[in-house]
């Protein structure tokens, strides 16, 4: 089975997260705002990671223009994110938006933790951080987002590495 693992990232988490994937498993890497993901038709199976970035996936036109290329393909998709560990209806309202139907059915979504480091922002990105931070209700996810935080380790990419090691070897031996 030939997999590749494709993201766009922003902040560099998404990156790393990528990059013990493809290390982990054998498969070429694409950054897609340096290389364009071509070829996809010789793969298998597509790995596919992207930050969330004010509700949005960055790689969400991604994977409109390449759903036909995709759709008869096994495809994981990583979300790198930093609030919605364990909340499954965010998880689910992030996924509707921003992933088309007919790819939605067919891939696994796995949620990983994020990073966010206030100095390595852009004024932009502090500003509109500072402001949810206003509104933002629960103490815990204020914090957050005020001080930055990071939740990026290697173990959170074991649960996904077992499903696509699960899936090539259940593929090979059918």
């Amino acid at each position: 089975m030939k997999g590749v693992v494709i993201y766009k990232g922003k902040y560099g988490s998404t990156a790393q997260y990528a990059s013990w994937l493809a290390e982990a498993l054998y498969l070429p890497i694409i950054d897609i705002d340096s290389q364009p993901a071509e070829g996809l038709a010789e793969y298998d199976y597509v790995m596919v990671g992207s930050p969330v970035y004010v509700g949005k996936l960055l790689m969400k036109n991604w994977l409109l223009n390449n759903q036909s290329n995709l759709q008869h393909k096994k495809v994981f998709l990583f979300v790198v994110c930093g609030s919605t560990s364990g909340n499954n209806r965010m998880q689910e309202i992030i996924l509707k938006k921003n992933v088309p139907t007919g790819l939605l059915k067919r891939m696994e979504a796995f949620f990983l933790p994020g990073r966010v480091v206030i100095s390595q922002l852009s004024w932009f990105d502090r500003m509109l951080l500072k402001f949810g931070a206003i509104w933002e209700r629960d103490p815990a996810k204020k914090q957050m987002m005020v001080l930055g935080f990071d939740g990026v380790k290697r173990e959170h990419v074991n649960r996904l590495i077992k499903r696509a090691l699960r899936y090539s070897n259940a593929e090979i031996l059918q």
